[in-house]
């Protein structure tokens, strides 16, 4: 009897460890380090003879998250060429990491304190990429 006690108290502060409230991500996010990859013509890139590679801050999107229920949550982006875009997340059971589906991939981040980092991955027609971007709240 102790054993089935004991079991029955290390399930319960096992599940109340693996599952965090996820943080308000509501806002406006804006990008501070930005590196990705690409090859192909599609989206925003111009064709290219080989693999392109971007590290600049200034080739990130910008991120606006309007809409939070629990650990879901929604939004738009904008390219620096005002391309838009939306997005669909929800936090894993952690409350820090994500997953994403955007208008053309997939991403996956985490909440690090004040800042987000998000690697994503895009493959359309003509075009493979992938990148990843820490973002600051505006």
């Amino acid at each position: 009897m102790r054993s089935f006690a004991l079991a029955a108290v290390l399930v319960g502060i096992s599940a109340t460890a693996f599952a965090a409230d996820a943080p308000k991500v509501v806002g406006t996010w804006v990008p501070v380090s930005f590196t990705s990859a690409h090859d192909g013509t599609g989206g925003v890139f111009q064709d290219a003879d080989k693999p392109s590679f971007v590290n600049d801050p200034g080739a990130g999107w910008t991120l606006t998250i309007d809409a939070q229920d629990g650990p879901a949550f929604s939004g738009s982006d904008k390219g620096p060429k005002g391309t838009t875009g939306n997005f669909v997340g929800v936090f894993r059971m952690d409350g820090q990491r994500f997953v994403m589906s955007t208008d053309t991939g997939d991403a996956s981040g985490e909440v690090m304190g004040d800042q987000l980092e998000i690697c994503w991955a895009d493959n359309i027609p003509n075009l493979i990429g992938v990148g990843c971007t820490v973002y600051k709240r505006q």
